[in-house]
């Protein structure tokens, strides 16, 4: 699927293009930037990155058990976890349910270490993620999250859009916006910019 990733901050909007590949076989996840430059980044189920630039032709190599391709939010759609969308790996625990008009909504709490966010509801609708509200100790909402315009596949839904409010002080905000389009599954997926090979000759960058 292609996606536009766009940030709003203190005025200035910066966007980024790119085309994501989600192997099922694997679970690998690429991404090939386009712009505002190009670069290919990979990581796998062991949280092993590489990240590999063709115009200075450098690669780089990290690993991080902690940030897997299970924990990006398109592995969550596409194996259809979204009754709590990774906030289970990220130690929080259910506490409470309840349902208002059309609305199926989930209180997590955080775990001890991960302040200042105290509690996340997450909201549904027809068993499908709309909307995350992060709070503080005192229900302050922290970062706001929407889910929405959904393409329904065979095995899995994924909104085509979702944009996500972080609140950085009382009077400033982080809007990003993330909109995916030309989604493909199965046999459609064939591109040729994912069967790439890295140069043995590619320079090795230590991070």
């Amino acid at each position: 699927m292609n996606a536009t990733h766009q940030v709003h901050k203190k005025g200035q909007l910066f966007t980024v293009h790119s085309t994501t590949l989600y192997d099922g076989s694997t679970g690998a996840i690429t991404c090939h930037y386009t712009s505002p430059s190009e670069f290919y980044k990979t990581i796998n189920t062991q949280g092993e990155t590489t990240i590999y630039v063709p115009e200075k032709n450098e690669v780089s190599f990290t690993q991080n058990s902690q940030y897997g391709s299970d924990s990006e939010l398109l592995y969550y759609f596409v194996n259809n976890f979204t009754q709590h969308l990774g906030l289970e790996r990220e130690g929080f625990i259910r506490n409470g349910a309840r349902t208002e008009g059309a609305y199926y909504i989930t209180t997590w709490q955080a775990p001890a270490g991960l302040k200042p966010v105290h509690t996340v509801e997450l909201v549904f609708e027809n068993f499908l993620p709309v909307y995350a509200e992060y709070q503080n100790l005192s229900g302050k909402p922290l970062k706001k999250i929407y889910y929405y315009e959904y393409h329904h596949a065979n095995h899995f839904s994924l909104p085509r859009k979702i944009t996500e409010i972080s609140y950085t002080s009382e009077r400033d905000s982080t809007v990003r916006r993330t909109t995916f389009s030309d989604i493909k599954t199965g046999m459609n997926m064939e591109d040729a910019r994912f069967n790439f090979q890295i140069p043995d000759d590619a320079v090795k960058l230590d991070l």
